[in-house]
C-alpha cells in the first residue's frame, strides 16, 4: 500500500492510547500526501502574488542615492572654463549634450560656455580661449579632449546645444545657440565637425539671445527641422545702459524688464544643407494681445509627444510666466495648448516647470504622464502629491536611477544671482543638487550620504544630463556649472536590478525616428517611451532608451511603433544589454 512501511515483526497493540505518538518511523500520516501539494501551491501562489503584487515601499524613506564624483580621474576636472566677470551679459549659460559623435558606441560630451565680450578693449591682453568643449568618451567613462581636432574651437557667448543629424548621414550635426548669431556645425566624420552656418541660414540676427533649440521633422517630410527660442532682443549698448545694479553689491542679474522678448525661429530643412525661416513661426507665437510682444521669455524648448498621436509637439519653459504647450497639427503647424484641452488631454511624455528646469522625458503610463504635466504647468510649489519643487532651480535630469522602472528627478539646484547670500543669508550661489526618489504614487525627497565619496558638493549648476558613460546599463549624471568645470557623479547604486536600452534608426522617415513609441513587454507589465530628443534646460540627455526592469527578470518582447505606421515586433532574450532596432525597409 503506498506511503505505509512493512509491517513490523513483533507484535504490536492496535491501538494508540490517547495523547500518545504514534511510533516513528513505522507509519507516514495519512494526510502528509494530501498536505504537500497544499503547502507547494500556497508557496507558489505567494510568489506569484508578490510578482504581481509587490509590496509598497515603507514608509516615507527613499532609499539612500549612491552617485560617486569621479571628475578628476574622467578627465573633466582641469577643463579649460570661462571664467565669471561682470562684462557677461548672463550666468545663465553653462549647456551640455550627451551624444555619440564618431560612432563608437560610446557616449561623448559636447560642453558650451561663454568668454569675455570680443569688442572689450582689454580683450587684447586677455588670453584666447574656445568657448566649447567636445570630448571623447572612451567607453569606460574617461574623456580626451578632442575640441581643436575636430574643429570646435571656436569663441563665442555660448548658451546651449541641440544634436540632430539633419542630413540623415548617421553623423549627429551640432547647433549652437549664442548671445549674439548661433552656429550650425556639420559632422563631416572622422571626428570633424565644420560650421556651415552662413550657407545654411541659421545664424539668427547678431542682437538676439537665444537659449534653447531642438531638432524635430515637424512638417513630416522625413529631414530635421530646427525650433531656436530666444530669450530676449539683447543689444549691448542697452545691457550697460540698464545694467542692474545693487546697493552694497554693484552690478547684479535682476529680472529682465529693460528688454523686449523675442518670438521662437522655426527654420524647415529643404535638404542639401539648407534652411529657410517658416513664416509666422508655424504657429509658435506666444502673443501678448495688449502689446503684440512675446508674453514671456523664453529658456528652453521640449519635443514631446502631449497626445500619443506619433507626432511631436513643443513645450517652451519661460522665465516670466507659466510653460506652455503647441500641439502639432497635420501640415507642419502648431495650435498653443490651453486649459480648455485639458479633457482631452490622454498624456504627455515631458513636461517643464515655469523656470526652464524640468523635463520629464519617457515617462511610462498615460496617467502618471498627465498628472506630471499637470505639475510642470503649475510652475513652483510645494513638493506635494502632484508638484516637486523644482520650480525655481536651474538644471534638472529625469532618469531612472535606481533601474526599478520609475522615473527619478536630479536637480543641479542651480541659482542665477552670483551674490544671493547677500539677499538671503541662508543661501549661496553654489547649492547641493538635489534627488527625488519616485515611490511609485509620488516623489520624494531622497537625502544622498553626507559624507564619504558619495557626498554631492555644491555647484552652481546649469545644464544637467543624463547617460551610461562607462557602459554598465546604470545611467549616470553629468552638471555642467557656470565658471567652472562640469562635473561627472558616476552612479554607483546597489541595487543590481537589470534594465535594457534601446537605440532605433528609421528607414522611412527621418533617421532619428523621433515620435517613435516602444514599448517593452515583461511578465508582469508594458512599459513604454516616446523617442524624442532629451532636452531640458540647456542639456540634452543621451537619447537612448534605458528600461529599468525592476524585478522583472526576463522581456518577453518588445513593439516598435514607427513614425511611418509600421508597427514591428521583437522578440529577444536576455537582459542587461543595449539592442538597435532598425525600421524594415
Amino acid at each position: 500500500m503506498p506511503g505505509v512501511q512493512p509491517a513490523p515483526t513483533s507484535p504490536r497493540p492496535s491501538a494508540v492510547a490517547a495523547g500518545s505518538l504514534p511510533p516513528t518511523g513505522d507509519v507516514v500520516p495519512p494526510l502528509v500526501p494530501v498536505l504537500v501539494p497544499i503547502v507547494l501551491a500556497a508557496i507558489v501562489t505567494g510568489i506569484l502574488f508578490a510578482w504581481w503584487f509587490p509590496p509598497a515601499p515603507p514608509g516615507e524613506l527613499a532609499p539612500a542615492p549612491r552617485f560617486t564624483d569621479v571628475s578628476v580621474e574622467a578627465g573633466l576636472a582641469s577643463l579649460p572654463v570661462a571664467a565669471a566677470s561682470e562684462d557677461a551679459p548672463t550666468t545663465l549659460g553653462g549647456g551640455v549634450v550627451c551624444f555619440d559623435y564618431d560612432g563608437d558606441g560610446h557616449e561623448d560630451l559636447f560642453l558650451v560656455h561663454g568668454t569675455t565680450w570680443p569688442w572689450e578693449e582689454s580683450f587684447a591682453r586677455q588670453i584666447t580661449r574656445g568657448s566649447c568643449v567636445l570630448l571623447r568618451n572612451d567607453g569606460k567613462g574617461r574623456f580626451t579632449d578632442t575640441t581643436a581636432l575636430a574643429g570646435l574651437n571656436v569663441e563665442l557667448q555660448g548658451m546651449s546645444a541641440a544634436a540632430g543629424d539633419f542630413d540623415n548621414d548617421g553623423r549627429p550635426d551640432l547647433y549652437v545657440t549664442c548671445v549674439g548669431a548661433n552656429h550650425l556645425f556639420r559632422n563631416r566624420g572622422h571626428g570633424r565637425f565644420e560650421d556651415i552656418t552662413e550657407l545654411a541660414g541659421v545664424g539668427g540676427e547678431e542682437n538676439t539671445w537665444s537659449t534653447g533649440a531642438a531638432w524635430i521633422d515637424f512638417d513630416a517630410d522625413g529631414r530635421l527641422d530646427l525650433v531656436v527660442c530666444h530669450y530676449a532682443r539683447w543689444p549691448r549698448e542697452l545691457d550697460l545702459h540698464t545694467a542692474f545694479m545693487v546697493s552694497q553689491v554693484g552690478h547684479s542679474y535682476g529680472a529682465p524688464t529693460g528688454f523686449l522678448g523675442a518670438f521662437p525661429t522655426v527654420y524647415r530643412n529643404l535638404g542639401e544643407g539648407r534652411f529657410a525661416v517658416v513664416p509666422g513661426g508655424a504657429g509658435l507665437r506666444d502673443v501678448d494681445p495688449d502689446t503684440g510682444f512675446p508674453v514671456a521669455k523664453a529658456l528652453a524648448v521640449v519635443p514631446v509627444d502631449a497626445n500619443s498621436d506619433g507626432r511631436l509637439d513643443l513645450l517652451f519653459t519661460y522665465h516670466t510666466s507659466q510653460s506652455a504647450l503647441f500641439v502639432n497639427q497635420e501640415g507642419g503647424t502648431f495650435r498653443r495648448w490651453t486649459a480648455a484641452d485639458e479633457g482631452r488631454q490622454e498624456g504627455v511624455a515631458a513636461g517643464l516647470v515655469a523656470a526652464g528646469s524640468l523635463a520629464l522625458a519617457n515617462v511610462s503610463s498615460r496617467d502618471e504622464r498627465f498628472r506630471v504635466l499637470q505639475a510642470a504647468l503649475a510652475g513652483s510649489g510645494a513638493a506635494a502629491d502632484d508638484k516637486v519643487d523644482l520650480g525655481t532651480k536651474l538644471g534638472v535630469a529625469v532618469l531612472d536611477y535606481d533601474l526599478d522602472g520609475r522615473l527619478e528627478f536630479f536637480s543641479g539646484n542651480g541659482r542665477a544671482e552670483p551674490d544671493t547670500n547677500r539677499f538671503e543669508a541662508t543661501r549661496d550661489f553654489s547649492a547641493v543638487p538635489q534627488i527625488w526618489w519616485n515611490r511609485g504614487d509620488r516623489w520624494i525627497p531622497a537625502a544622498p550620504d553626507a559624507t564619504g565619496e558619495t557626498a554631492l558638493a555644491p555647484a552652481v549648476a546649469r545644464g544637467v544630463a543624463a547617460a551610461d558613460f562607462d557602459g554598465d546599463g546604470d545611467l549616470d549624471v553629468v552638471v555642467a556649472q557656470y565658471g567652472a568645470a562640469p562635473r561627472l557623479l558616476r552612479n554607483d547604486q546597489r541595487f543590481s536590478l537589470p534594465s535594457l536600452r534601446v537605440d532605433l534608426v528609421a528607414t522611412k522617415t527621418a533617421r532619428e525616428a523621433g515620435g517613435a513609441r516602444v514599448e517593452v513587454h515583461t511578465p508582469r507589465r508594458v512599459m513604454v517611451q516616446t523617442v524624442a530628443p532629451a532636452m531640458s534646460y540647456m542639456a540634452q540627455s543621451s537619447q537612448t532608451l534605458t528600461f529599468g526592469l525592476g524585478d522583472d527578470a526576463r522581456v518577453r518582447k518588445i513593439v516598435v511603433h514607427w513614425p511611418s505606421g509600421l508597427r514591428q515586433e521583437v522578440r529577444m532574450n536576455g537582459t542587461d544589454r543595449r539592442l538597435t532596432i532598425k525600421e524594415p525597409e
